[in-house]
Order: structure tokens, then C-alpha cells, then sequence
């Protein structure tokens, strides 16, 4: 069936992030929560590319283009569309109607939902949750991207863009950092801190908590690495006395 969906047994890899539960007494009682790995139409386009070598991107892009247009067309006239066999988007009212509100009143209560079709209900249940994360306040990588072009990959280019995704990333602080620390082939990384490669500032090209872009710097050599992030921001006013810390997993860094 040309709209189903396929999720081969490598790409089931559903992290779930554990955040402390502050309504509850119990100590070990957590709130749980999946990273999203989101992917634009641009990512899809071009993994259709590789997998159809009789499609370019460019024409994927072109159709997916029309196809949002005709949506919101369908929307704008009050249809109900069903998007690609995977969810049907509609326009409902919100919360409890008063029958004697007058049709501008009731306009105000109007919003746009979502119900997935029993086919991606069913890719959602079969899941299996291959990585627990239990956040205790350190910062949080959830995926790693090449720019240009936003494709989430584990391989990057000398001088060209990353794109950190995830929770508390924003660099801050005397004595914080952004390090690319070469990696053995167990992924340990070197304990010589003079051999880590810091990233600067200046090579930053932004910097929130919950997105992190810089640029690998010229001359690094080719190789496994991992990158460290030391910060003490807090997310206030105030900075942390005490840094907090993480390191991504293993990458590979070519000329």
C-alpha cells in the first residue's frame, strides 16, 4: 500500500526523558516525556531522494507544496482532511457552548484538531522505548543537526554549522565551555584536557537554552568526538554557583 507506514526495527529508537513529579510526596515518582526529533519537509524530500533515486527533491518539495495549499483551502471552506492516511485535521469547537452566543461569539471557541488514523495508532502502540533519561537538572542534548540543511546526522564538516537541540544549553558563565574532546573507539573521551578542541564564543551563532548553533573550528582534524558542554546557567536572573554539564554522544568530524 503506497501510504503505509514502515518503521524497520533500527529506526525504533524512542527515548524517554524522566523529569522529577513536584506534585507528588513520593521520592522516586517522575513525569515522563519524549524528546521530539522533529523533521521538516525538506528532510523527508531528501530520504525520499535516497530511497527513490527516480525522485529529486525538488519536485518532492513541489508536491508537498500543493498538497498544503489544497489543505488549507479544504479548511478555509470548513472540510475535514485526512492527511496522508496518517491523521484527519478538523475544525472543532472549544470547550462548553452557550446556545444563545451569538455566531460571532462561537467563532471566538473554534480551534484546529488532529485524530490519528487507526493505521499510525497502531506504528505509536507497537513502539519500544529503547533509552531512559532521568533529568536531574544537567543539560539535555535530544538530536544533533548539519547546517545548512537541517539533517539530523552524527556526521559533520570542518567549518560548517551544528544545531544542538534539547533543554539548559545556553553557554554561560566564567569558566563555561563548548568542547569537541576526541573520542577512542569505545567512546571514552581523551582525560587530557589539552586535548580538547574549544569551540569560541565568536563561532557561536546562537545560543538559547533549548537550541545551540555554532561552527566546527577551522583545522580540526578528522575523527571521532564528543562534544562537552559546560554552563552555569539557571534559567533566572542569577547564574549557578556549581556548573552543570553534559557530553553528546559519539560523532565523526570530516575534512
Amino acid at each position: 500500500m503506497a501510504d503505509s507506514l514502515m518503521i524497520n526495527d533500527e529506526d525504533n529508537k524512542l527515548v524517554i526523558a524522566l523529569h522529577t513529579n513536584p506534585f507528588s510526596l513520593q521520592k522516586d515518582s517522575y513525569i515522563g516525556s519524549i524528546p521530539r526529533d522533529t523533521l521538516t519537509i525538506s528532510n523527508l524530500a531528501a530520504r525520499i531522494k535516497d530511497s527513490d533515486r527516480g525522485l529529486d527533491e525538488y519536485t518532492v518539495l513541489k508536491a508537498a507544496g500543493l498538497l498544503k495549499k489544497e489543505c488549507l483551502t479544504a479548511i478555509r471552506r470548513g472540510q475535514a482532511v485526512n492527511l496522508l492516511g496518517l491523521c484527519t485535521m478538523f475544525i472543532a469547537p472549544e470547550g462548553s457552548i452557550d446556545a444563545n452566543n451569538t455566531a460571532s461569539a462561537l467563532t471566538q471557541k473554534l480551534v484546529l484538531r488532529f485524530t490519528p488514523t487507526a493505521e499510525a495508532r497502531d506504528i505509536a502502540s507497537g513502539m519500544k522505548i529503547t533509552k531512559v533519561i532521568v533529568n536531574d537538572g544537567q543539560p539535555q542534548i535530544d538530536g544533533m543537526f548539519s547546517l545548512p540543511g537541517e539533517m539530523p546526522t552524527e556526521t559533520f564538516r570542518v567549518g560548517k554549522g551544528i544545531r544542538l537541540v534539547g533543554n539548559r544549553l545556553k553557554v554561560a558563565g566564567d569558566g563555561s565551555g563548548l568542547y569537541l574532546c576526541p573520542a577512542d573507539e569505545n567512546g571514552n573521551i581523551s582525560k587530557d584536557v589539552e586535548d580538547w578542541i574549544e569551540v569560541e564564543k565568536r563561532q557561536f551563532s546562537f545560543n538559547k537554552p533549548k537550541r545551540l548553533e555554532f561552527f566546527i573550528p577551522d583545522g580540526t582534524p578528522p575523527g571521532s568526538y564528543r562534544i562537552r558542554l559546560k554552563t552555569f546557567f539557571s534559567g533566572k536572573k542569577n547564574e549557578l554557583k556549581t556548573a552543570i554539564s553534559t557530553v553528546s554522544k559519539v560523532i565523526t568530524i570530516e575534512n
